[in-house]
């Protein structure tokens, strides 16, 4: 009986050290660490439950040479089972052979104790009677190889769950460049392109538009190498943008920011280049330049904990639209991969809507 409450608590302590709540919080998935912790745990109380016993029916100097027999025979069954016969036949899903090898080292040193350990189990105490000696033989081998193999399999497991997550790691940093390096060259072809439309002005509009040239270099080379940029500086750009095409148009573009600098703007931090391309977008598909009716309004708000980026722009009817303007952005589905990889698929809202002659394009996204 007080063989089986031991085994019993032996299991149970085994059984939470798998907890995942227990693991997280205690070792902070640091698995390697976690594996050598339910080792050492495993045998401090295995041998303890060894050594009460063969203490509680065996005499001394009796009893040592069976906790050592005992003890000697069940880490080889453990580390053989751990070592050898999970990783090479279990994960490998050689289970035929994996069984037959694990039922080969259980007989091999059930056999080995059950013709030595009789012979030494007497004592004072009236010994161990054999029944209960076998029970406890078998019992603790068959312990041994379910604890090695689970642990051997977490092991395994463990392994595949920080390679994946290693990849994931690695795929996001692929995609995030692979996402800006669609950006950049957009940029810089965007730019020029305006810089060459005004190229016949005077040379104070030129150096003006030199500036704001300088500005989106500055923010292509190194804003986006970042994984995230102010609001500021995003705005930054965009008024940027917007000066090279009133420079172009003579300041005759009908372009509104409906907001004001605010001090939280230098606080929270976006993706780069997602409200830029959005802004970008409705230059292109208002055709703001070539149609007189065009028009953009840019609006930026903060509501609680939500802060909410609002593009709204003419729709032209017009069929012709000037070179200059056939730029097609990073896209909305790209805006998406990149905030799903950034801010995650729950914590923003892309939404875009076209009513009548209006088109409205809305990224909001908690902080």
């Amino acid at each position: 009986m007080i063989m089986l409450i031991n085994i019993i608590f032996l299991v149970l302590i085994l059984r939470l050290s798998f907890e995942k709540r227990i693991i997280e919080s205690v070792l902070k998935k640091d698995w390697p660490v976690l594996l050598l912790v339910q080792h050492v745990l495993f045998w401090v109380i295995f041998s303890f439950v060894n050594v009460y016993f063969y203490i509680s029916f065996v005499g001394l100097p009796s009893s040592i040479y069976c906790i050592l027999i005992a003890l000697i025979c069940n880490a080889f069954i453990y580390y053989i089972s751990f070592n050898k016969l999970v990783p090479e036949f279990y994960i490998t899903k050689n289970y035929a052979q994996y069984i037959l090898y694990t039922i080969l080292i259980f007989v091999i040193f059930s056999l080995t104790r059950i013709l030595i350990e009789p012979e030494i189990t007497t004592g004072p105490h009236g010994g161990i009677e054999q029944g209960l000696l076998f029970i406890f033989i078998y019992t603790s081998h068959g312990i041994c190889i379910l604890v090695s193999g689970l642990l051997g399999i977490s092991k395994h497991k463990f392994m595949i769950e920080n390679d994946l997550i290693l990849l994931e790691s690695i795929k996001k940093e692929t995609d995030m460049n692979l996402l800006k390096s669609k950006v950049n060259p957009h940029f810089l072809l965007n730019t020029l392109n305006n810089i060459y439309a005004i190229g016949d002005n005077i040379n104070e509009l030129q150096s003006q538009s030199v500036l704001n040239l300088s500005q989106l270099l500055q923010y292509t080379i190194y804003e986006t190498d970042h994984k995230r940029i102010s609001i500021s500086k995003e705005l930054q750009m965009i008024k940027a943008l917007t000066g090279l095409y009133q420079l172009k148009h003579g300041n005759a573009l009908n372009i509104q920011f409906d907001f004001i600098e605010e001090d939280w703007m230098d606080e929270v931090e976006i993706p780069p280049a997602v409200f830029l391309t959005l802004y970008e977008n409705a230059l292109k598909h208002s055709a703001i330049g070539n149609d007189p009716e065009a028009w953009i309004q840019v609006n930026i708000m903060l509501e609680g904990d939500k802060m909410r980026f609002i593009v709204q722009n003419s729709i032209s009817g017009s069929d012709e639209i000037n070179v200059h303007y056939e730029y097609k952005g990073i896209g909305l589905t790209l805006i998406r991969q990149l905030m799903n990889i950034e801010i995650g698929t729950d914590n923003y809202s892309l939404q875009t809507d076209a009513q009548g002659k209006v088109y409205q394009a809305e990224l909001s996204f908690k902080l």
